[in-house]
């Protein structure tokens, strides 16, 4: 057994140079499994999904000699050598004895040694395929989704995984079939790729760096740097001389062309959106080339003979992205797409021009996580070649004639001549941009954490009421003090539950494919509702049982409940544009409401107070007299998600001010709380306890990807 743990410590030390590649070895970590293919830790009754700090540290300890790390170790290892705080390291270990201890709370695993390291200080034993067990495989029967309570979640979840984990030793190619249609991709190790090699560092500094472009022979490169509210746009030539180019915060994005020699950014603030250029050699005579909305984020690109561009805009937040083609010389502007909004929600993500100037390739996002990919040709912008993608890919750039995706952590190679899409590297962070010069790619990737905060309004204090290194948001309140939430802590969006004075667990899993939703208290506290792919489900708390309202031909978005109970307020847009309705939970009758638009709404003795899709302001509907009237004129469409009414009252954000009450009775209008830093326009508000979301600092680098054997 200690020759076959040496060759399997070796072999995991081979792949644990690499994040992310599977190994086919599990092993026993005092009373528990840690399985590095599926990146989890599990015990007799529980099984949990590894964070990928905790994950890679856990896989150097079991790579590491005596399975000791020294803080220079963990530095090189998982920081890439960058200097890192004192702090970063501490939680690093905290997050991976947080995991021991949940699953294990009476023995210790990682031990300090003072001023060498730490140590894994629990027998360390390698399982080998004929070692673990094979559950018998049945045929699953349809059924209602209807989770259990969470202690009953937690056993089924490691059931579940001890029968899948069955099926993957007993059965290596259904794993690689299921592998192959979850990611579109082969498994890594079993991949013939050039890029295999580790990435090269490009940027240091501390925050993140995003926004990345590059000259046509890659030997300039501009990215904009963020540490805490400074921001910088920087020019890099070389390996370390950098060029400060500006420091106003109003530019969002920036753009250099590919003969090194000029510049594009847009300035964008609440008074106005332009896009600038100039030359290098004289930054002093800029001149606006383009004129662009406050209400978007707009995205550039240069096309590849340095003579034009290509922008991203929309109207307003209610229109899909289209993108639009400029001259420089003639300063002549050509739309060039024109999605609709029925089709593609969001529009055109992300565009890039192929090296030879002859095609453009184009992302637009479809509903259920779908990516519609277009190949236009750059001189006509006629349509040339189309697919659709089941996944959502986020950026685009040409990889000699094939082209380079990124989803998430991923970076896929796609050919439309084969119709083939292939896994190429992962990069352990999502990308933020990319570009691709001589088939090196440079990218830039970034991780984001989110907590909820908890404000008293009485005692005008705050406090962090859930922490964790993942995304937690949508914070929900009901009159006991029950706290519900989406969390990403597992990967993928799931409703979380934080009862008063307890600690907080998973309540259930969405149904359906991965989409955003917005959750709502029941007025007796003791169900959620929510609206997914197109119906309105109810979660009892008690149970963890979901069921559907409404069915999804109603194509039910936002929905509110009826302060008695006796109903729920949605809008739908079954009878052509959004409008509002309301279901008789009694009769199970629908009624619609509006006429002349409604998005989120509220009803009140008769009166129905709602905003509108594609107009500012809140609305007052008297329903026996259908008079409608404007009630707060400079209420934004910003607040479609989170605005309330309760004991009337109702709860606001104003753009650049805070969060806002107005009182139905005396209509007076004032400021609860000023705009916090890094704010997440997700609020609740409860017994004069205002929760809110808060984003954390981004953290990302710049790296370049070389093929093996290529120059660095």
């Amino acid at each position: 057994m200690i020759k076959s743990l040496a060759l399997a410590k070796a072999s995991f030390r081979t792949f644990s140079d690499m994040p992310e590649q599977h190994t086919q070895q599990r092993f026993l970590i005092g009373q528990l499994t840690f399985d590095p293919n599926s990146r989890e830790l599990s015990s007799a009754t529980e099984t949990l999904y590894l964070e990928p700090q905790a994950y890679q540290l856990l896989s150097l300890f079991i790579a590491a000699d005596q399975g000791q790390l020294s803080r220079d170790q963990m530095i090189e290892q998982l920081w890439a050598g960058r200097v890192v705080s004192e702090s970063a390291i501490n939680k690093s270990v905290s997050l991976l004895r947080k995991a021991f201890a949940q699953l294990d709370p009476a023995s210790p695993y990682i031990e300090t040694l003072p001023k060498v390291g730490y140590r894994l200080c629990q027998t360390l034993t390698a399982e080998t395929p004929q070692q673990q067990k094979v559950d018998p495989v049945t045929e699953p029967a349809i059924t209602t989704q209807t989770p259990a309570p969470a202690v009953a979640a937690v056993k089924s979840s490691g059931f579940k995984t001890k029968l899948g984990l069955g099926l993957l030793w007993a059965c290596p190619l259904l794993f690689f079939v299921w592998w192959f249609f979850i990611t579109l991709a082969p498994a890594p190790e079993q991949l013939t790729t050039p890029y295999m090699t580790a990435p090269v560092p490009v940027s240091h500094a501390q925050g993140v760096e995003y926004d990345l472009s590059l000259s046509a022979d890659g030997s300039v490169l501009l990215y904009f740097s963020s540490q805490a509210e400074e921001k910088q746009l920087l020019l890099q030539q070389g390996k370390d001389q950098l060029q400060l180019l500006s420091e106003d915060n109003d530019i969002s994005t920036a753009a250099l062309s590919p003969d090194a020699l000029q510049i594009l950014w847009v300035k964008q603030n609440p008074q106005g959106c332009v896009v600038e250029w100039f030359l290098l050699a004289k930054p002093e005579q800029k001149k606006t080339v383009a004129l662009c909305n406050t209400d978007a984020v707009v995205k550039l690109s240069w096309q590849n003979n340095s003579k034009g561009f290509y922008l991203r805009d929309r109207a307003d937040k209610t229109q899909p992205y289209a993108l639009s083609h400029y001259r420089l010389d003639t300063t002549a502007k050509q739309q060039i797409t024109n999605p609709l909004s029925s089709e593609s929600p969001t529009g055109e993500l992300a565009f890039a021009e192929s090296d030879d100037g002859k095609k453009l390739a184009v992302l637009r996002y479809l509903e259920n996580q779908q990516t519609l990919l277009l190949i236009l040709d750059s001189s006509s912008f006629v349509v040339l070649q189309q697919k659709i993608l089941p996944l959502q890919a986020t950026q685009i750039d040409w990889l000699g004639n094939q082209l380079l995706l990124s989803k998430g952590a991923e970076l896929l190679q796609y050919s439309f001549d084969t119709d083939q899409l292939e896994f190429l590297f992962y990069t352990g962070r999502t990308v933020q941009s990319l570009a691709v010069v001589q088939q090196q790619i440079y990218y830039a990737d970034y991780e984001l954490d989110a907590d909820i905060w908890q404000h008293d309004l009485s005692t005008n204090k705050a406090r962090i009421r859930i922490g964790s290194s993942k995304i937690d948001r949508m914070p929900r309140v009901n009159h006991k003090g029950d706290l519900a939430f989406l969390s990403q802590r597992h990967g993928k969006d799931q409703i979380w539950l934080q009862p008063v004075d307890q600690n907080e667990y998973l309540l259930a899993d969405l149904p359906g494919v991965p989409a955003f939703v917005r959750l709502q208290w029941s007025p007796d506290g003791e169900s959620l509702i929510f609206s997914k792919d197109g119906a309105l489900w109810q979660l009892t708390v008690a149970s963890g049982q979901q069921r559907v309202l409404i069915a999804p031909e109603h194509q039910v978005e936002v929905a509110n409940w009826i302060a008695d109970g006796s109903g729920i307020i949605y809008s739908s847009q079954q009878s052509g544009d959004w409008q509002l309705w309301q279901l008789d939970l009694n009769t199970a009758a629908t009624t619609q409401l509006t006429t002349q638009g409604g998005y989120s709404g509220y009803l009140l003795q008769g009166q129905l107070y709602f905003s509108k899709f594609h107009q500012d302001g809140l609305f007052q509907l008297d329903l026996t007299t259908g008079e409608e009237q404007v009630l707060i004129a400079d209420f934004n469409k910003i607040n479609w998600l989170n605005w309330s009414l309760s004991q009337g009252q109702i709860y606001y954000y104003q753009p650049d001010q805070g969060i806002r009450q107005y009182q139905l009775q005396s209509t007076e209008n004032s400021l609860l709380l000023a705009t916090p830093e890094r704010f997440v326009h997700h609020y609740a508000i409860e017994n004069q306890q205002l929760f809110y979301v808060k984003a954390g600092l981004p953290k990302g680098d710049i790296y370049k990807l070389v093929p093996a054997g290529g120059k660095k």
